[in-house]
Order: structure tokens, then sequence, then C-alpha cells
């Protein structure tokens, strides 16, 4: 299906300050993409199709090969992508965050204070979603890429490192965790595995893969004392439960939500499980006993919260509005209290106020009763929050009470304990964006207040590069976090753009940068001639409208008048979609459905032809059909012809034109060219396995007449004639641009490394 549109959209890519998204798990919406301002950050899905594309394990080099040169991290972010407010022994609370970087970082804060108390790097982790406290107040955190398993002991102020708990390589990002009794239970990505770590002994019991082809366990609750694990798996999402003096895991999911991808949460009480499903924002209520459903319910929170102190009630977010749920009664109260706009709860987490406080003074008991009666407010301790209204505890006033004379009263003895406990005053409180901010519920005053902190930067894992037509300026772009790095090639000055979102594929050409974006799939435009500012980059349409995720491809035609678009679907019913963006009218020409069941994710042109190449990957499916190799003439997109390649592969990569007019390809591990119909496919099998579903190799022609090319981490040089490879570096390159004197460029985590090449300094001095 064609279809012609005319842009209308300019806006800046940005996201605001109190945009909500979990790095995690939520997807951006519309509203939010509308009224940017800081950077828009990525969701769960970006976990489940990007992180096996890049390297599990990135060792350190002790030592730098000659003619490498390691340039620094180019972006830094300061990115809360999970949260959690717990108590040591003592009673009192700390905030934990989980900050994503090249490594991420765990960041203690203090809450009464409001102070930082230490950062720890969490060596071999990017992120860390699992989070969850032992009887003692211990935090453990699950991390990822390398399912690496943390602790941090709040009365000791210990941290340590476990190491990677999942003997399955595949098992490479710890997704949720819970601790119950002795033990701490995690499941993984991409072996969708689970394991059980013995907190005093740290023996690891291995349940293995919990179903076959399912590729994550994204959600655990555990009782130890009732011997009963319940997890969710995905995706398409199932619900299981292993039940006490079982082996197996039983389903309990009914059928009706089986299209869902997976529960992003369980919260477990005595008598319910709460599964909080995604991408719908339902929670659905379970019996324990009978696992049959008593109840379902709209909300947009993250996750619900524990059942509360007092009740049997829980409390989540929708649209803004903090709401509780009342287990018996099935009621749902509005509180009449909202987080800023454009968010919701990522974690919610109850504070107990201990009150009175019992005290030792001159070897006697001292009663300190909670609050002060002289203010109606207390003051922030930290002086970056003045100006925050901190709600007010329940004061009491203790007045003297002069005898009475009252007649006497007989009262039978009563032989049982009629102790009743006193409802205990608590405060509700959770994050509410990335930038770590916090909110402040409290239900005996109904007070709603907000703190925000001043976290520390990390540096960024890179994602994409790429580099100006002209060879002076190499781009960057950040791992979910985001943000346009800018490296001047002649003077080694650095650029940082810190609002844009995470960039799938980017090209430069006649001085503008064109930008395919995530989320919703939008098409960018940075004028370079221009002041980075509102409006530019601009939009020019968002592929979401037909169902794509991501554009993955991006290439010129016609020495830039058009640029060409490929898509990857998410919930389309087809395929990726083509585009084509006139420069000069800003008009759109889209092509639907282009390959059926498959994504886009390679273009280049030569002449009147355009050259394209598929994922298999696509609707978070996988199509049985092998990666397509197509071209077709620019005047008739639709008479699209394949192109046979002598052997099968799942996607294909990287496309270029050399300058003898022919056609290279990576495809899965093999390296390929093609010169026309008439003339045999050439190929070279670099690596026998790959990984990855759009993006593990980067080709490009060097001035010294060789094709480089980066696969699986490994750079390597192809002699054109011959097809000869050497290998040049064995770990550690992701992403390949040249400059202008052909020394190469790449990354290592966060940071850009350069291997120059005198050979091609020469040559392009001769050249000139």
């Amino acid at each position: 299906m064609r279809k012609i549109y005319t842009s209308m959209i300019c806006i800046m890519l940005v996201a605001p300050i109190s945009s909500t998204v979990y790095a995690e798990e939520t997807q951006a919406t519309e509203d939010q993409i509308e009224n940017v301002e800081e950077v828009i950050e990525v969701d769960s899905d970006s976990e489940e199709w990007l992180e096996d594309t890049i390297e599990v394990e990135q060792p350190q080099e002790e030592v730098v090969l000659e003619g490498y040169e390691n340039l620094g991290s180019m972006i830094f972010k300061s990115s809360a992508v999970s949260s959690k407010i717990a108590a040591n022994e003592k009673g009192e609370y700390f905030i934990y965050y989980i900050m994503h970087g090249s490594p991420a970082a765990l960041v203690v804060v203090n809450y009464e204070t409001k102070k930082i108390l230490h950062t720890f790097t969490l060596e071999d982790s990017k992120s860390a979603w699992g989070l969850d406290v032992d009887e003692n107040g211990k935090l453990w955190v699950g991390g990822s890429v390398s399912s690496t398993l943390y602790s941090y002991d709040p009365n000791t102020e210990d941290f340590e490192k476990h190491g990677a708990i999942f003997s399955n390589k595949s098992d490479t990002s710890i997704q949720d965790l819970i601790v119950s009794g002795k033990k701490v239970y995690a499941g993984s990505a991409y072996g969708g595995s689970l394991v059980a770590f013995d907190t005093e002994t740290e023996e690891i019991e291995e349940f293995g893969q919990i179903r076959k082809r399912k590729e994550f366990v994204k959600a655990i609750v555990a009782d130890e004392e009732k011997d009963e694990i319940y997890v969710s798996i995905g995706s398409p999402m199932d619900l299981l439960v292993k039940k006490p003096n079982t082996k197996n895991f039983t389903s309990f999911l009914p059928s009706k939500y089986m299209s869902e991808k997976y529960a992003q949460d369980l919260v477990l009480t005595e008598d319910y499980i709460v599964a909080r499903l995604h991408p719908s924002n339902i929670a659905v209520v379970f019996d324990r006993k009978t696992l049959k459903i008593v109840d379902e319910f709209e909300l947009n929170s993250k996750t619900v919260s524990a059942i509360s102190p007092n009740e049997e009630a829980l409390y989540y977010t929708k649209s803004q509005q903090l709401i509780k749920y009342d287990f018996e009664t099935k009621e749902h109260t509005e509180l009449g209290v909202y987080l800023p706009k454009g968010t919701e709860a990522i974690n919610l987490d109850f504070i107990l106020k201990e009150s009175p406080i019992v005290e030792e003074e001159n070897g006697e008991e001292v009663i300190i009763e909670d609050g002060d009666d002289s203010k109606g407010e207390e003051t922030p301790a930290d002086p970056s929050l003045e100006g925050l209204i901190v709600p007010k505890g329940n004061n009491k006033i203790v007045k003297d009470v002069q005898n009475v004379e009252t007649p006497p009263v007989l009262v039978e003895p009563i032989d049982e304990d009629l102790t009743i406990e006193e409802p205990k005053e608590f405060v509700l409180s959770g994050m509410v964006d990335n930038l770590g901010q916090i909110f402040e519920y409290n239900p005996q005053t109904g007070e709603m207040t907000y703190h925000q902190f001043e976290l520390p930067e990390q540096p960024v894992e890179l994602y994409t590069l790429a580099s100006s037509s002209d060879g002076t300026k190499i781009f960057a772009n950040g791992y979910m976090s985001g943000g346009l790095g800018v490296y001047d090639v002649q003077t080694g000055n650095k650029e940082l753009y810190r609002n844009i979102s995470q960039i799938e594929s980017m090209f430069d050409i006649n001085n503008k940068l064109y930008i395919g974006a995530y989320p919703l799939a939008r098409l960018l435009v940075y004028d370079r001639e221009q002041e980075w500012t509102t409006g530019n980059p601009k939009e020019v349409i968002r592929m979401n409208q037909y169902g794509q995720e991501r554009t993955t491809a991006v290439a010129p035609y016609n020495k830039g008048k058009e640029i060409i678009f490929g898509t990857l679907p998410d919930t389309s019913v087809g395929g990726g979609a083509l585009a084509f963006y006139d420069t000069e009218t800003e008009e759109m020409e889209i092509y639907e459905n282009y390959i059926y069941n498959q994504s886009i994710v390679s273009l280049v042109s030569r002449g009147t032809q355009v050259f394209g190449g598929t994922s298999i990957h696509a609707n978070q499916q996988v199509n049985p059909r092998g990666a397509r190799l197509f071209y077709f003439n620019r005047s008739t997109p639709e008479d699209k012809k394949y192109i046979h390649l002598p052997f099968s592969a799942s996607m294909i990569t990287s496309l270029i034109v050399d300058k003898d007019n022919k056609v290279w390809g990576m495809a899965d591990g093999k390296l390929f060219v093609y010169t026309d119909e008439w003339t045999d496919i050439k190929t070279v099998e670099l690596l026998p396995l790959i990984s990855g579903r759009f993006r593990n190799a980067q080709i490009i022609e060097n001035v010294d007449g060789y094709i480089y090319g980066s696969v699986e981490g490994k750079l390597f040089k192809v002699t054109k004639d011959t097809l000869e490879v050497e290998w040049l570096k064995d770990k550690g390159v992701y992403g390949l641009e040249k400059d202008l004197n052909g020394n190469l460029y790449f990354y290592d985590g966060s940071n850009l490394w350069r291997y120059t090449i005198e050979q091609n300094r020469a040559i392009k001095q001769t050249e000139q």
C-alpha cells in the first residue's frame, strides 16, 4: 500500500524532566513525546531486542595494542532505572537507586536526611532491575549483562560482588529477584532460567529453563515457609507455580491473557497473588489457594505496592493519581493526590513511623513524641530541597489530667490477653521518573510531597555510530539513555547533546543528520548548520502508527535528495515498512508490509537501484524463512526482486557499494559480494555462529582499497579480489566508521576507540 504524507510535526525530540519512562518496561506514550524537555529513555523491549546484541563480557584490556587509542567516554547521563526503599536492623530507612551506565552503579541515600551516602560501581553490569532486601535489611541486586549478583549491608556498610549465578551462558541478565527466608530467587534472560541462592552458604540451586522456547523469567515471588514459587515467563506470557513437594511448575494462566508478553511484576499476600501484565495496563488478582481470578483492574504504575501495614489493601497509580484497592470489598478509592504530570509510580514502598521512640537518658527511659508542636512543617535537611513541603507527623499533645473522684467500677478478671495492636503510622513512597524523583504520601494527613536528588552521572554504553560525510566528525549515541556525542577528528574536542533518545540508525549527508529514533520509530532531521535547539532536530513522522517499533535502516538516494528508511515492526500483522523522505518537499512515501513478517535492517542505493536486507525477527516472532536480499528500481518500488544467496541467514545487517559499483554485505557471519544477476555471488565465512536480531556487524570500504568490518566484537580486513581475511582485533569492536584520513572508529562499552592506519593517511594526502 502506498501512502503520501506531508510533514506536519516540527518539535524537539527531547523528554521532560517529569516524563516517566521505565528503562526496563514501559513504552513511552505519544503524550510524553509531545511534551519533551529532557531525554526520552527506552523500555524493556529494548532489553529484549537489544541486550543480546551486545557483548556479554567486556573485560578491560591490560595492554593497548599498537595503533589503537582509547578516546574515552562520549556520553554521560544520570538515569535511575530502578529503586527500592527499605530499612536496616535499627529501623533506619535508605533509598537504593540503580543508575544505568557502563558500568552501572548503586547509589545509597539516607531517607531521613536525603543525603547520598555511597556510590558503588556494579562491575559487569549496565543495568539492574531485581532489588530486594532480606530479613536483616541487606539489599540484594541482580545485574546484567553477565547475571552477576551483588549485595549491600546497610548495617555494616559492606558492598559485595558475588559473581555470576547462572551456569547457562545464555542467561546474561537477571530480570527479577526476590528474597524469601534465607534464599534469593532470581530469574533470567535469555535462557529463561531460575535459581535459588542461599544467603548463608552461597550455594546455588538451579531449576534450569522453566519452559522451552521461553527466553524470560520476568517476575518472581516466593514463600520459603510454604515452599511455593510463582514465576512469570515470556514471551508470550505464562504464569506458573511450583507447589510444595513437587519438582515441576504448573501453569495457571487463563487463556484470555495468553496474548500478553509477560507479567512484569508479581506481588504475593497471605491470600492473593497479583500479576501486573505487560503490555496491557491490567492487574489480575488471583486467589492463592484456588489460583482462580477474583478480580482485575486497570493501572498505569509499573507495579502495585505490597499489602498495607494496617489493612487488607494495596496502592497503585492510574492517570498520575494515587489509588487504594481493598481486597475484601474490591473497592478502589481515589485519594485525590497526584504525581507530577506525565509520570507514574515505578516502585511503591512503605516507610513505618515508629512513635513513640524510647531512648535511654541517664539510665532512665524517656519517651520522645513524634513531631514538633511548634511547627507545622519540617525544614528539609538538604538545603537543595528548600521550598519543598515535608508532611508533618502526627503530633501528640500530652495534657495533665486532674484527679477526679469517680465511683469504683468492678471489672471481672479476664484470662485472655486482649492487647490490641495499634495502627502503625506509615508513609508510602516511590520513584516517579528516571531522574530519581520520589514522592511521599502520608495517609494519616493526606499530604503528598516530592523530593529531587542530584544523582551521579554514569558513562553510557554506546550503541550507534556514524561519521559526517566529510569525515571530520564522528557521531555516537547512547544505549537506552540516548544522547548524541560528537567527536571532532581534527581537534579531539567532544560535544554532548543530551536531549535525544536512543538512535537505531543515522546517516549524514549535505550537513544534515538523518536519524531513526526509538521509541515510536520516529524519523528526525538534524540540520548541522543550525543550533541544536527546540525544533532542531525536527520530527518528520512517527512510524508507530503503522505498527513499527524501530527505524533500523537509513540510506541516501540521489545524492541525498531522498532519504530511504526501513523499519522493524512491533504489533503490525505484516513486516517492516519501506519509506522515502523527500528532503525538499518533506513528503513521505510509505510502503507497508514490504517484506512479509520480516524487518528491513540494511539499505544502500546504486544508481537508480535500491538494495535492502532483512532480518527474520519481526513482531516478537521468528520468520521460518531465511533473511532476504532484495532490490528494486526507484521508479517502481512495488516491483522488487529477490537475490538468491548461496546460503541461509537470519539477518543481512550491513550493505555497502564499493568504488567498483559492487554490492557488499554481511549476512550472519558471512561476507558476500554481488555484482549483477549474471555474475556469481562470492562469499567467505568469517564466523560460524552469530548473536542478535538485527545488528551484529558493520562493513566499510576504506581509502586503501580494503574492506574493513566488525562482527561479534571482532575487527577484520578483507582483500577485495581474493576475499582473503586478516583478523586485526579479536574482541571489543562494535560499530565501525572511518574519518577523512581512513582511520577507523569503533566503541567498546562507553568508550570510543580509534585505530590509526598510517598507510591510509599517506594515501589520503596523496589524493588531495
